[in-house]
């Protein structure tokens, strides 16, 4: 099976440098890396046609971000101090509510107006580590139908119920770990003011 990146992921690591970026697409910044030979780019432009059909590219970031963006919401909402919080103040989880579906209509239109650098970036990343050859391979599987079909079935990989599952608990973990953290922060900071009033 061809690897391919989690493309929400990539997307959501990657938006807010790719929506930093100045210039055309794939024009080399100060510093930048070198560009890879033409005709790997080409190619390597046609499996990401081929992964994402540019027509279909701002339906598929939706159907990906709206899964993990709930995810990340029951996972919060699962950690004991926010979750009681929530449970016990309907005036606290209306503003959490709201948060959070400010917070996933930033994350969709960051990763939307991203896209074209983000689709390029990965063409660059393909080019340097596939030749024309396997380019033209990994465009050829993905013309057939089990490459079509597992193209678009890794799309909704993150609304998989092992997945959903796996992700709630994690954030949920690391809200009680932040929490922790973030207390033993406190506790140290009032340490070095008292001390520094003495």
């Amino acid at each position: 099976m061809i690897a391919r990146p989690s493309l929400l992921a990539a997307l959501a690591l990657a938006a807010a440098p790719a929506a930093a970026q100045t210039g055309a697409p794939g024009a080399p910044g100060p510093g930048a890396i070198a560009a890879p030979e033409p005709a790997r780019l080409a190619a390597a432009r046609r499996v990401l046609d081929r992964l994402m059909p540019p027509t279909t590219r701002a339906a598929t970031v939706s159907a990906m971000v709206a899964p993990m963006m709930a995810n990340m919401r029951e996972g919060m909402a699962r950690s004991p101090q926010l979750g009681a919080m929530l449970r016990e103040n309907a005036k606290m989880k209306a503003v959490f509510e709201r948060f959070m579906d400010a917070q996933e209509q930033r994350s969709l239109t960051l990763i939307r107006d991203s896209m074209p650098g983000m689709v390029e970036a990965m063409a660059r990343a393909y080019a340097r580590r596939f030749d024309v050859t396997q380019l033209g391979e990994i465009e050829r599987f993905f013309a057939t139908p089990t490459g079509a079909a597992y193209a678009q079935a890794s799309m909704s990989v993150m609304s998989d119920p092992d997945v959903a599952a796996f992700q709630r608990q994690m954030m949920a973990d690391a809200m009680r770990q932040a929490q922790a953290s973030t207390g033993d922060l406190a506790k140290e900071i009032a340490a070095v003011q008292a001390e520094a009033r003495q």
